[in-house]
C-alpha cells in the first residue's frame, strides 16, 4: 500500500462513527413531520413550564416584548398622495383600534403579541378571518380571529380523487400547495359548559384564503411548528427539581441536631435526657459514661454554579442573551453588552423578516385589500425600534454613516423604527412654521452648526439672498 493513502477506516467524520461513545446515541433519520409526529406532548409541556417556571415564563415574554414591541406598523402608498392619505387613514381605523380584533380586545400590534406568544410557547398559531356584514359598521368588514394550535384537527389523512392529500388536517392541492386546513368547532381541550367534549367536538373544512397557520420554519417540508421550548424543555424540568431538592436540602442544614449516647443500657429517656434544647452560651453538665456527638448537615455552596450554567444554556437554546432572561449585569461593561444586543437584534429581525411579516402582516394586509375593494397599492412594514446600549455612543456612527453615503436618511429613520414619510412630513412641517414665526432654534441644522453656532450659508440666508435678487432684477 502506498504509504501516501490514508486507510478507509480513518477516512470519515468521527461523529459518524459507531463506538462505545456513540452506541446510546439514537438519531432515527426521519423527515421533519415525523419528528414531530405528535406536536401536542411538546406543546402541553410547554405550558405547564411557562405557568409554573420562572425562568420559562420570562423567556417567552423577552422573545415576544423584543419582537413585537409597540408593534410592526403598517405603512400604506398609492399613484396618488390624496388615495395614499386615504388608503392609510382606513387601515388606521381599522387596524389601530379594536374593530380589528374578533375578541373586541386588542388592536392589530395586540394581535401580532398574542400570536407571536402562541408561537413561542406552542410553536404556531391560527389566524382565521371572519367576514362581517356591513350592518357591524367596521371600517372594513372583517376581522381577525386568533386560534391556539390545538383547533387544528390531526386526525384527518388521506389521499384525494383529484391527486390531492390530506395529511394531518391540512388539505394539499397534487403540487403540495395548502387548500385546505380541517379545524374543530371549538377548543378540544375546553371544559365549560357551552362547549363539546373532545370525544364528541366536531370539525369543519376551512379553506386555506381564510386561515393563517404562523410558525418558523426550521427544516425544509416542515409541516407543524414546535415549541421554542424544546431544546430546554427538559432542562428547565430539571432546573425546577433540583431547586426542590436544593430546598429540601437547606432545610436539612438548618436542623442542627446533637446526639447523647451513653454506655448503662438500663437508664430511661427520662433519666438519661440532661438537656432537651440548646442554649447560647450555656454550659451543660454530663453524668460520667455519656458522650454528646453533633450531626454535621450536608453542604449547600453548588446552587450558583449549578443554575447559573443551567440559565445560560435556557437563554442559548431560546436564542436570547443571558441578561435579558436573568437581569443579571453583574459581568458586562459595555462592549460586551452591545454585543450581545447585536447578536439578540439578528434573532429578533430574523423572526420579523422570516417569518411574522411575510406570513401573519402580509396576509391580513392582503384581507384588508380584498375587503376594502383596494387597487393599485402597495404596502410597507416598519418594526418598532429597538432601545440602544449608549445612545450617546451609539447614535454619532449613525449619523456620520448619513453624512459620508454609506447609509441613507430613510433607512437610518427605519432602524430606529420610524417611518420616513412620516418623520420628514413633520420636519417639514415644524421647519415651515418656524420660518413663518421668524424664528431660529440652535436644533435646526439648517440654521446652526451641531455647536449652536449660527451657519454662515443657513437657509434663511439663501432666501434672503434670493428674495433680494428677484427685487432688484
Amino acid at each position: 500500500m502506498n504509504g501516501n493513502v490514508i486507510p478507509l477506516k480513518k477516512r470519515h467524520y468521527e461523529a459518524a462513527s459507531k463506538s462505545t461513545r456513540t452506541k446510546n446515541w439514537l438519531a432515527p433519520s426521519t423527515d421533519a413531520n415525523t419528528a414531530i409526529i405528535d406536536p401536542a406532548i411538546m406543546r402541553n409541556r410547554a405550558r405547564d413550564l411557562v405557568r409554573n417556571n420562572p425562568w420559562a415564563a420570562k423567556g417567552v415574554s423577552v422573545v415576544v416584548n423584543n419582537t413585537i414591541g409597540q408593534g410592526i406598523r403598517c405603512q400604506w402608498q398609492a399613484k396618488s398622495k390624496r388615495k395614499s392619505t386615504q388608503v392609510q387613514k382606513l387601515w388606521k381605523t381599522w387596524a389601530e383600534s379594536t374593530q380589528c380584533d374578533a375578541q373586541g380586545l386588542s388592536n392589530f400590534a395586540g394581535i401580532q403579541q398574542t400570536v407571536m406568544r402562541s408561537v413561542a410557547e406552542s410553536g404556531e398559531c391560527l389566524v382565521r378571518l371572519r367576514t362581517r356584514l356591513a350592518k357591524d359598521g367596521l371600517a372594513v368588514p372583517f376581522q381577525i380571529q386568533t386560534l391556539e394550535p390545538d383547533f387544528l384537527y390531526p386526525y384527518k389523512d388521506g389521499v384525494l380523487d383529484n391527486g390531492g392529500y390530506i395529511q394531518r388536517g391540512i388539505e394539499y392541492n397534487a403540487i403540495g400547495q395548502r387548500v385546505a386546513y380541517y379545524l374543530y368547532k371549538t377548543h378540544p381541550g375546553s371544559t365549560g359548559r357551552y362547549y363539546s367534549s373532545f370525544g364528541d367536538a366536531s370539525f369543519s373544512r376551512v379553506p386555506a384564503y381564510e386561515v393563517i397557520h404562523c410558525f418558523r420554519v426550521d427544516r425544509p417540508g416542515q409541516e407543524r411548528g414546535v415549541s421554542w421550548l424544546a431544546p430546554v424543555m427538559i432542562r428547565l424540568r430539571e432546573l425546577d427539581i433540583f431547586e426542590d431538592a436544593f430546598l429540601n436540602r437547606q432545610k436539612l442544614a438548618n436542623l442542627f441536631a446533637a446526639f447523647i449516647s451513653t454506655d448503662n443500657p438500663d437508664e430511661t429517656e427520662e433519666e438519661f435526657s440532661d438537656m432537651e434544647e440548646l442554649v447560647s452560651g450555656a454550659m451543660y453538665l454530663m453524668k460520667s459514661g455519656r458522650e454528646v456527638n453533633f450531626s454535621t448537615p450536608p453542604p449547600a455552596d453548588d446552587y450558583g454554579p449549578y443554575t447559573l450554567a443551567n440559565l445560560r444554556a435556557v437563554s442559548a437554546g431560546l436564542g436570547i442573551t443571558y441578561e435579558s432572561l436573568t437581569g443579571d449585569l453583574s459581568e458586562v461593561n459595555f462592549s460586551s453588552a452591545r454585543m450581545g444586543w447585536q447578536e439578540f437584534g439578528r434573532s429578533i429581525e430574523s423572526w420579523r423578516w422570516q417569518m411574522l411579516i411575510p406570513q401573519l402582516c402580509d396576509g391580513v394586509a392582503q384581507w384588508f385589500e380584498d375587503f376594502a375593494g383596494l387597487t393599485d397599492v402597495e404596502h410597507s412594514w416598519t418594526p418598532p425600534a429597538r432601545m440602544m446600549v449608549d445612545p450617546a455612543r451609539e447614535l454619532p456612527p449613525i449619523i456620520s454613516a448619513v453624512r459620508a453615503g454609506l447609509m441613507s436618511l430613510s433607512e437610518a429613520l427605519r432602524s430606529r423604527g420610524y417611518d420616513p414619510t412620516q418623520v420628514l412630513n413633520q420636519i417639514k412641517q415644524d421647519n415651515d412654521l418656524l420660518d413663518s414665526l421668524g424664528l431660529v432654534l440652535d436644533s435646526d441644522p439648517r440654521n446652526t452648526a451641531g455647536q449652536g453656532q449660527i451657519q454662515s450659508t443657513g437657509i434663511n440666508d439663501v432666501k434672503s439672498d434670493k428674495n433680494n435678487t428677484d427685487l432688484t432684477d
